[in-house]
């Protein structure tokens, strides 16, 4: 039975009180204050932008870095009035809206080649980025232009060499095999934390290292097929992916000057550094990804705000090893700008 809208709003304040007097009694006051905002955004879509176009700001922050990079650079905005895909081209200076669709689309990865971007779109008009159960999985081949539905799951990322795609669903994390049009299962989460939430799983290059974060547990790595798995935190983390070449990750920290910070270290666990933490107000990041030949990051990050898919982030650019303060801010927006991701020219004149 559906209830009426005053209904919903009733049951969302319970919720939220219910839910913060468990919170206060932990002490995690940040969260208190999210509450209102994390309890709204299942009912209320965000508020949408207007501006398609560059703002000036951005149209010189891309003329900046073009001087320094051969790439190109997707992300997730709702500029255009909802949740597109738009692609920064430092070679054209111009920004490409590649999805115009009434539904969500985020969370775009390139392919090794570049040529291809896989991505989720949700069911329905407005879907919040927690529920994970609302998605689909589609592939963009960014030559024709062409969408193709893959199946339904959350959080896609490439893998085989973008032979396959990993995914979760449910309870489950798998790989699609997109030549044979065929879903292998690759771990069940309830081995190891039936009940637990889990998110942002990403496999390896080498098919067999999974990496993902557990709710109230942190991050940890399993090989597939295996009974145990080694813990890569002792506390919350969110958002591991793989550092390209290596043996190592990022994850996000729930410290740093705006809240939170970009962590790196091997997947056993011996050791970690604090990788970014960005000075100044917007340093509540989120989103880190490196490029392939882990030489830039890009990332999204807000001025103290968290909800990901209705905060103030903005995109930004670093390379790596240069100063913390050299990273150049790509968008300037008062719309939602989040999962970014970065792929860099191989030379050949070829994405």
């Amino acid at each position: 039975m559906k209830l009426p809208a005053k209904g919903q709003v009733a049951l969302v304040i319970a919720a939220a009180v219910s839910a913060g007097a468990l919170l206060v009694g932990t002490g995690r006051w940040r969260d208190v204050a999210e509450l209102p905002t994390r309890m709204g955004t299942h009912l209320i879509p965000p508020q949408k932008g207007r501006l398609k176009a560059l703002r000036k700001r951005e149209r010189d922050a891309l003329r900046g870095l073009a001087g320094e990079l051969d790439a190109r650079i997707v992300w997730s905005s709702n500029r255009s009035g909802n949740h597109d895909l738009y692609l920064l081209d430092l070679v054209d200076l111009q920004a490409h809206q590649l999805t115009d669709h009434p539904h969500v689309d985020f969370g775009s990865r390139f392919s090794p080649n570049g040529r291809r971007i896989v991505f989720m779109r949700s069911q329905r008009e407005w879907v919040s980025f927690r529920e994970k159960k609302s998605w689909d999985v589609y592939v963009l081949d960014l030559d024709s232009g062409e969408e193709r539905r893959i199946t339904n799951g959350y959080h896609p990322t490439w893998a085989d060499d973008g032979a396959s795609i990993a995914f979760h669903r449910d309870r489950g994390i798998y790989r699609h095999d997109l030549t044979a049009d065929r879903e292998s299962l690759l771990l069940n989460v309830d081995q190891w934390f039936g009940g637990h939430m889990y998110w942002d799983p990403e496999l390896h290059p080498d098919g067999k290292t999974l990496a993902l974060a557990i709710t109230g547990v942190g991050a940890i790595t399993t090989t597939v097929g295996s009974n145990d798995y080694d813990r890569l935190t002792q506390g919350q983390a969110c958002q591991t992916t793989w550092v390209p070449g290596t043996r190592e990750l990022l994850w996000m920290d729930p410290n740093g000057n705006g809240g939170t910070r970009i962590m790196r270290g091997p997947a056993d666990a011996s050791t970690a550094e604090v990788f970014m933490d960005l000075p100044g107000p917007y340093s509540h990041e989120y989103f880190p990804v490196l490029s392939d030949e882990a030489t830039w990051m890009v990332w999204g990050a807000s001025a103290g705000a968290h909800e990901h898919d209705r905060a103030d982030y903005e995109i930004f650019a670093w390379e790596v090893g240069q100063p913390w303060e050299t990273a150049v801010r790509l968008t300037h927006h008062s719309g939602n700008d989040q999962w970014p991701d970065i792929h860099i020219s191989d030379g050949s004149g070829s994405p």
